[in-house]
């Protein structure tokens, strides 16, 4: 076990350090805007393609947590953006297949994500250029 976790350390340090790499500049703001249809496509394909590294419940594993307290404290130390874990996750994940999904499956797994945040869904669907250019801070509030 302890060779396991040692070895998925520099991939989760790679992750971090990408996804503060990706900082934007822009004023925060305090929503972003998806479909519960959205987040429901997404939970889908998230159990299929991020479980396995992220967690059922993206918690963590071989991947970084994407909630709670360990998104809050790389958000916060990087500036995190919706745009900049958005841009990364569609450009580098999943890590054996970067970039392999398509424009419409990111942005319902970003859906997903900021709906297991406790961000609420609204009247409009995320699209994949607001979610790219999206100012709202990350923030998990679970």
């Amino acid at each position: 076990m302890t060779g396991r976790v040692s070895g998925t350390l520099p991939i989760v340090a790679a992750i971090a350090i990408g996804l503060g790499s990706v900082a934007a500049s822009g004023t925060p703001s305090s929503s972003v805007s998806y479909s519960a249809a959205q987040a429901s496509a997404g939970d889908k394909l998230f159990a299929t393609k991020c479980a396995a590294c992220h967690g059922e419940h993206l918690e963590g594993g071989a991947g970084p947590a994407l909630t709670g307290p360990t998104l809050n404290t790389l958000a916060k130390n990087t500036k995190l953006t919706v745009g900049d874990m958005f841009t990364f996750i569609s450009q580098q994940m999943p890590l054996n297949e970067p970039a392999s999904l398509t424009h419409d499956q990111y942005v319902s797994i970003m859906a997903y994500i900021l709906h297991f945040n406790g961000y609420k869904a609204g009247s409009k669907a995320l699209t994949y250029d607001v979610a790219t250019k999206s100012p709202t801070v990350v923030q998990s509030h679970k």
